[in-house]
């Protein structure tokens, strides 16, 4: 249920959350205007929601004639009650969001801890800016458990596949909403480090690194990040890229009959929450392979209305329309840092 933090419980059910890669987390609901609720209920206000134990902020309220939609976030406050002018160091992700962490909180790495260092430069981070730049530099994602006070850095390429399938015969509504892109596709990546470096002395004297195992078209890229000094670093870093590059950006949006939520005894291996490697047949594409629940939107109290989208590569959708607006409009975003400091021409 729905609980005005210190006030009113909340009379409806029928609200549903979504579960966000950046951790960003967020609560809609509906109320009737003459709701007492409603009434009392004010942006910035506090609403708790009780099945998962995590507390929200009001940040919309669109009245129409007999009700109004409210859309909430998830309470990060802390995250964003201090600031640093000048951020600029090279540590792992872990000593990166640890070192700038509100003093309350505490993080854990799953599924094992990651060594790997990169140079992360913000101009007036909050800690709440800088573990949005820290999963989008390094892959990852960062959980909040507000009530807890719990933060969870999850490498979600690292996870395992689970026992969960989704085939339209068996748990889904209807057939999959497939969507496909290759326009940002390319074959070969030329990498080019700090100070010019290139990896031709570790590459068998190539200068660049290719995966043809989608399309034997050679289409070429260059790729610059001075932050790497060391050339098989940086080899390592680009066969990466060029490995998630040369496939296609595939997702499905799925209507789900959440067996789990529905009856978790009978279907204990069905549970699909944020970032489960699960088993998806299309059979109008004919397509199978392991996808991973990159969103969804769970209704706690209306299991059979839960959706999830699912992606092929779960890093190559993190840049949904929310990131890129980020990008052109928050003063705090890198993109935003170096087109204004001349960075970007």
């Amino acid at each position: 249920m729905l609980q005005i933090k210190g006030g009113l419980q909340i009379a409806t059910d029928n609200y549903y959350i979504e579960h966000m890669q950046d951790g960003c987390d967020e609560l809609h609901f509906e109320l009737p205007l003459s709701d007492p609720a409603y009434f009392a209920l004010n942006e910035e206000d506090r609403v708790l929601e009780t099945t998962e134990h995590q507390t929200y902020v009001v940040k919309t309220i669109s009245g129409g004639k007999s009700s109004a939609k409210i859309g909430c976030q998830l309470d990060l406050r802390d995250w964003k009650a201090d600031i640093k002018i000048d951020y600029s160091k090279t540590r792992s992700a872990f000593n990166h969001i640890n070192g700038f962490m509100p003093d309350s909180w505490t993080l854990t790495e799953l599924p094992a801890a990651h060594s790997d260092m990169k140079t992360v430069e913000m101009r007036g981070p909050t800690p709440l800016d800088l573990a949005l730049q820290v999963q989008k530099s390094f892959a990852c994602a960062v959980r909040f458990d507000v009530s807890q006070k719990a933060a969870t850095l999850l490498w979600y390429e690292d996870l395992t596949p689970s026992n969960a399938y989704a085939v339209d015969t068996v748990n889904l509504r209807r057939a999959p909403e497939f969507k496909g892109r290759s326009t940002d596709m390319y074959t070969r990546l030329f990498p080019v480090g700090k100070d010019g470096l290139r990896i031709t002395d570790v590459n068998n004297g190539y200068d660049f690194v290719e995966n043809l195992s989608y399309t034997t078209d050679v289409i070429c890229k260059v790729w610059q990040d001075s932050r790497y000094e060391d050339a098989a670093e940086l080899m390592a870093a680009a066969r990466k890229k060029v490995d998630e590059a040369s496939q296609p950006v595939r997702s499905w949006k799925l209507d789900l009959i959440d067996l789990h939520r529905l009856n978790a005894e009978k279907w204990p291996d069905m549970g699909v929450p944020l970032f489960t490697i699960l088993r998806l047949v299309d059979q109008n594409k004919g397509f199978s392979a392991n996808v991973q629940v990159v969103q969804d939107k769970i209704y706690p109290y209306y299991p059979e209305k839960n959706e999830i989208t699912v992606a092929t590569n779960a890093r190559s959708v993190q840049r949904t329309l929310r990131n890129i607006y980020k990008d052109l409009y928050d003063p705090n975003s890198e993109f935003f840092q170096k087109l204004f400091a001349g960075g970007i021409t």
